[in-house]
């Protein structure tokens, strides 16, 4: 199989080497991201912030991550996508080593930073893919690479109680700022052939970055054609799914249901492990069913139940139900993206295609902030983990029942349209 042609001179890079390159840092930016997040009981208390600041901190996060997709598109053409994906990770390390100092400033501004190292793993990641993998395996590429999300998730929450633990919480933070920085050199190679059409001469001032085409680029893209529209909607319901179950798992357990750290954080490797092979199966059978829209309804169900679930659980639940409903809640809530991003690639015209990624995105991280600090706010009102969970869950409900005949009947005059 011919491989996409490099630069002339430029040194060859095969598409395996990249997918490689791409899923380390991947997994290596989704561990630093999720890291406070599965050291949240810990830390809140360390530095005497209520259990529910941890929305807070994820939904600023959130918001790092919404400005770089929002701004951050002269960046990556002015350094080339290898040398973003090493900038971010570079940035995510110096977030967690300020984090590590045990200030409540710094914990807000290093989830604000490692937030914006985060941003440009989506469209650099898929820059340098669409770049170099063959056609016919990209569908699977592409998935296997977003992949990395729920493992980097499932080893953050499996490795880093234990190490906080026995060395405490700042050492962990520590240790993954060090593995960050690693990958990030480890990706040094792939730069001169990946990174051999960047435009130098590209300006990336604050003038350019905050003009009003650069900001709204990515909005503009979603609105045709209409079908990018409920996508969209279903994006954002479940990336609210996504948002509040990463972030307030581990803490729901622990403080509404009584579960020590280690074991919430083994429950919440567990939603990661779901994630992951629902990212590959799913993808895989949709690929064969051809029914995209029905399965994404699915989620959207599967989501509400799973939440519900997990909100209300009884005193005494089986280890192994416990972990049945932690994969479901990790399948149908986080295991989204591909199908999604397949359907705007299939639907969206090809010369907007790349905002049109970018914008959906761009949309799921609002989510993600408003979700974030909803649930919080929700519970500093009430007091109660419980109701904000369940309303995770309706909102879900909300989102299927209004969004199904839309999309159902786009669903319906797309198969019509590729009929002979």
């Amino acid at each position: 199989m011919a491989q996409p042609a490099s630069p002339p001179g430029a040194p060859f890079a095969s598409w395996p080497a990249v997918l490689a390159a791409t899923f380390v840092m991947q997994v290596t930016i989704i561990v630093a991201v999720r890291a406070v997040a599965v050291l949240g009981p810990a830390i809140t208390g360390a530095v005497g912030l209520p259990p529910e600041a941890i929305g807070y901190l994820s939904g600023t996060a959130a918001f790092g991550t919404v400005l770089y997709l929002l701004a951050g598109g002269p960046v990556l053409a002015r350094l080339g996508p290898v040398r973003t994906l090493q900038a971010g990770a570079a940035l995510a390390a110096a977030a967690l080593l300020l984090s590590a100092q045990g200030l409540a400033a710094a914990l807000f501004l290093g989830a604000l930073l490692v937030g914006l190292g985060n941003g440009p793993s989506m469209p650099a990641g898929t820059r340098i893919l669409a770049r170099t993998v063959p056609a016919e395996h990209r569908t699977l590429v592409f998935s296997a690479k977003m992949a990395g999300a729920p493992l980097g998730g499932a080893l953050a929450a499996l490795l880093l109680p234990a190490v906080a633990f026995d060395y405490g919480w700042a050492t962990a933070l520590a240790i993954v700022a060090l593995v960050a920085i690693a990958s990030a050199t480890a990706v040094q190679p792939l730069r001169a052939v990946l990174d051999a059409e960047r435009d130098a001469a590209s300006r990336v001032g604050l003038r350019t970055l905050l003009a009003r085409d650069n900001l709204l680029r990515s909005f503009t893209a979603l609105r045709s054609p209409p079908a990018l529209v409920p996508l969209t909607a279903v994006s954002v319901s479940l990336a609210v799914a996504q948002a509040c179950l990463l972030t307030f798992m581990v803490t729901l357990l622990a403080v509404a249901h009584g579960f020590g750290l280690a074991e919430a954080a083994a429950l919440l490797a567990a939603v990661e492990i779901g994630g992951f092979g629902a990212r590959l199966v799913l993808g895989w059978l949709v690929d064969r069913t051809g029914a995209p829209v029905p399965t994404i309804l699915l989620m959207l169900l599967g989501a509400a139940a799973s939440t519900a679930a997990l909100a209300l659980l009884p005193g005494i639940v089986p280890g192994a139900a416990m972990f049945a409903i932690a994969v479901a809640a990790g399948a149908c809530c986080t295991g989204w993206q591909g199908i999604i991003l397949a359907e705007f690639a299939r639907v969206a015209p090809p010369e907007r295609l790349v905002d049109a990624t970018a914008g959906v995105t761009l949309c799921a991280f609002l989510a993600y902030v408003v979700g974030s600090a909803a649930f919080a706010g929700v519970v500093w009102f009430t007091g109660d983990f419980t109701l904000a969970m369940l309303l995770v869950a309706a909102q879900a409900v909300l989102a299927a029942t209004l969004l199904a005949p839309r999309l159902l009947r786009e669903a319906g005059a797309a198969r019509l349209g590729a009929a002979p």
